[in-house]
């Protein structure tokens, strides 16, 4: 008997590619952790490891924005927030603060950077001035 329902294949994630869309991932991960599972099961695959390589690609894609040292420091403060919300999946030892205040760190710096480029009028993709 064949089955007319093909295998679930996963998308392939969705990677931030510039400030803004990193700065809107950063949102919904402080309020999806310290597990980063979709309540809504719309997106089954979601979890701390999902939506962290989320975050490093889009970091990853924006490098030459951000330059190496901003760079360098987002890639370690992730790591450390990403430690620190999977020591805490209850949410019951206080880790999951502590990784919530280097994402909003981390929103920080992104922040800092697009008001740099904004204020050196430096264009996007599209050629406009929108920080990003």
């Amino acid at each position: 008997m064949n089955d007319p329902t093909p295998p679930y294949i996963p998308p392939r994630p969705y990677i931030p590619a510039s400030l803004s869309e990193i700065y809107d991932l950063l949102g919904s991960m402080v309020l999806d952790a310290p597990t980063f599972i979709d309540q809504s099961g719309s997106f089954p695959d979601r979890n701390v490891e999902s939506r962290f390589h989320q975050l490093a690609g889009g970091f990853e894609l924006v490098k030459a924005k951000l330059g190496e040292t901003r760079y360098a420091s987002l890639v370690e403060l992730a790591a450390q927030a990403k430690a620190l919300f999977a020591d805490d999946l209850e949410d019951t030892n206080g880790k999951t603060d502590q990784g919530r205040a280097l994402l909003f760190e981390i929103e920080d710096i992104i922040q800092a950077t697009r008001a740099e480029r904004t204020k050196e009028r430096l264009p996007d993709e599209e050629g406009n001035v929108t920080g990003d």
